[in-house]
């Protein structure tokens, strides 16, 4: 049983989710949430801490909560233009994590990664399952960053094998709220370009999903990575069906370029970097084998259930 909980990266979207499903699955629980931004009126830990996760009081204040369960959720999601900040804090942030993993030695230790650690390579299967290799792709931040730590946590899991050390692999989080440049780009770009004519598949997997999934990995003390996506996926060209907008073709360098051009004058629409092109060019979709398998975890929502929550959501943000 878990009592106390401490979450870096709180104030997060996954952070939030995850506080308020604690309090309602284990109430008794005691949760402390680390975090530089304040937490909002709902979802608050009963401790809060306001840090910078690259901080050493970082190591102190999880030391004297003395936690059961660590869950590492503080990382750079949304791209920013310098990358040695974001690859600071989300590695440089994560090791001092680490270091706190290793002082305290909780009985359970959870850090999100991505399903962009595996890259996107025109000759990935589809899906693919846990044991299939990461592979480094390109000059996008985040997924570079991402693989690099799960070469971290897997070297971390092997030197505390009293520690019950996981980490969850997400596809495309969506849910009421979520506001993030993978929103945008699926719900707010005026048509889908298939780069190259490639009707790539994209995966959505409900905000509900992905919490009750790491409860159900934190509460088994299962080891080791989990893909957290349902098992279906969305055609771009289908996606811009189901949201009333036009899909069309174009040629690889012709997308690439306007996102060049859009990034480095700073304008409006296109709020990601060249280099996640490659996430729209080549598949990477995810299949959740291990949760399937050996925690018999059923998804309540369907991707494509998801993309129209996010859709109708965004819309009614808007007015429209």
């Amino acid at each position: 049983m878990m009592r106390r909980i401490a979450i870096t990266g709180s104030s997060g979207y996954y952070g939030r989710k995850l506080t308020g499903h604690i309090r309602q699955i284990a109430p008794e629980a005691k949760v402390l949430g680390i975090d530089v931004v304040p937490p909002p009126n709902t979802e608050n830990p009963d401790e809060y801490l306001r840090l910078d996760i690259r901080s050493p009081d970082v190591r102190q204040a999880i030391a004297d909560f003395q936690p059961d369960t660590i869950v590492h959720l503080a990382f750079v999601v949304n791209p920013i233009r310098d990358t040695r900040l974001m690859h600071d804090i989300n590695v440089g942030g994560t090791n001092n994590v680490f270091e706190a993993v290793r002082a305290v030695r909780p009985q359970r230790f959870l850090m999100s990664s991505s399903s962009t650690a595996y890259g996107a390579w025109p000759d990935n299967p589809i899906p693919m399952e846990e044991s299939w290799p990461l592979r480094a792709q390109g000059k996008f931040q985040y997924a570079l960053d991402k693989t690099l730590l799960e070469e971290l946590i897997l070297a971390l899991s092997k030197e505390l094998p009293d520690v019950a050390v996981s980490w969850t692999r997400p596809a495309i989080i969506g849910g009421v709220g979520l506001n993030n440049f993978l929103t945008r780009c699926v719900c707010r770009l005026p048509l889908l370009v298939l780069p190259d004519g490639k009707d790539v598949p994209l995966q959505f997997v409900h905000e509900s999903d992905v919490v009750k999934a790491t409860w159900a990995i934190l509460e088994n003390n299962v080891r080791g990575p989990f893909n957290i996506a349902p098992p279906d996926w969305i055609p771009l060209s289908e996606i811009a069906k189901l949201t009333n907008r036009w899909s069309i073709k174009a040629p690889f360098w012709t997308t690439q370029l306007a996102t060049t051009i859009w990034w480095g004058l700073r304008l409006p629409v296109f709020d990601f970097p060249p280099s996640f092109h490659d996430f729209v060019r080549h598949q990477w979709v995810i299949a959740p084998a291990r949760l399937q398998r050996e925690l018999n975890f059923k998804f309540q929502y369907s991707a494509k259930e998801t993309l129209l929550m996010m859709w109708a959501e965004d819309q009614r943000l808007r007015g429209k």
